[in-house]
């Protein structure tokens, strides 16, 4: 059989389901759906939030009408592992951005025999940090256009203070080069922004000289496939009862096709706030949503999936 038989055999089977890649540094989010869609012959797939250029790790990436699970994955919490370079900063905060500092050697030296005190203080507060003003260079968009094209053409705009959650701060392995971390936030959270923000706490420029994802909610990086592997034509399409964390409702066959209809089904009790409707036989039918306050029976459907 040759590759584009495998693929189009493939796109048959899986039209389906979720993509756990391991992006490589250098390419953008937008780039590896681009890849996918075109190394496994797959006409929809999207992504879940998106990972630095300069960022390497997990990526969740939703095929055919398993996009409608999109959001769920963007407030997940995220784990990190970070290198961090003293002395040098971008505008970005990242090696993608355009330099602000580089210090000498010998002050970067200097620096760090007086300071490294403060900056072990400093790091074991991180964890207590609630609020973080969003990066200028990010992809933001204020009025539809990208915060980053608004600050480097000059213009200003008003900041974009987000609530976060800084759940795990881990800091280690010291040296006047840098350091190392790891950390697990809310959904939202820039790492690059709090290296930038440490960094003006202990007052020397730093910044981050790799990222890797390696968590997304409960999903591991050791889970997801090599983009070697991608282009290959050998990632696998995860059904999404495997990847979704949602609970469930399960009715009986015999209104099934009344859900595909768009029937509303009457259930003895709803889970969550958002559940899916599933078969006897464990197909997911509909993605849902409770009307109304906690313990309510009524609901909506977000997606009825006709075609799973």
């Amino acid at each position: 059989m040759n590759p584009s038989d495998l693929r189009e055999n493939q796109q048959i089977r899986t039209e389906f389901g979720f993509l756990l890649l391991d992006k490589p540094v250098g390419m953008t989010s937008s780039d590896l759906v681009l890849k996918a869609k075109k190394a496994l012959g797959l006409k929809k797939v999207g992504h879940t939030g998106t990972l630095d250029k300069a960022a390497s790790g997990l990526m969740v990436l939703p095929v055919g009408t398993s996009t409608s699970f999109s959001q769920v994955f963007l407030g997940k919490d995220k784990e990190y592992e970070a290198e961090v370079q003293f002395g040098f900063s971008t505008d970005s905060g990242d090696r993608e951005g355009l330099v602000v500092e580089d210090w000498e050697t010998s002050k970067v030296q200097n620096w760090y025999q007086e300071s490294l005190p403060k900056l072990e203080e400093v790091l074991s507060k991180v964890s207590s940090w609630e609020e973080q003003i969003a990066p200028e260079v990010s992809a933001l968009k204020v009025q539809g256009q990208r915060r980053a094209k608004l600050f480097r053409e000059g213009i200003s705009v008003p900041p974009s203070i987000r609530k976060i959650k800084i759940f795990e701060f881990e800091a280690g392995e010291f040296c006047p080069e840098g350091f190392k971390l790891r950390t697990r936030v809310s959904g939202g959270t820039y790492i690059r922004k709090l290296v930038m923000d440490i960094g003006a706490e202990v007052g020397i420029p730093m910044c981050l000289k790799s990222l890797n994802r390696t968590k997304v909610g409960k999903l591991k990086l050791e889970q997801a496939d090599t983009y070697e592997a991608l282009l290959l034509g050998k990632a696998i399409i995860h059904p999404p009862e495997e990847i979704l964390d949602i609970p469930s409702v399960e009715i009986p066959s015999t209104e099934v096709k009344d859900v595909f209809h768009g029937k509303k089904i009457k259930l003895d009790w709803v889970p969550a706030q958002e559940f899916l409707l599933t078969s006897p036989e464990g197909e997911i039918l509909a993605y849902c949503r409770r009307d109304g306050l906690p313990g309510s029976l009524s609901y909506k459907y977000l997606k009825v999936f006709s075609k799973i």
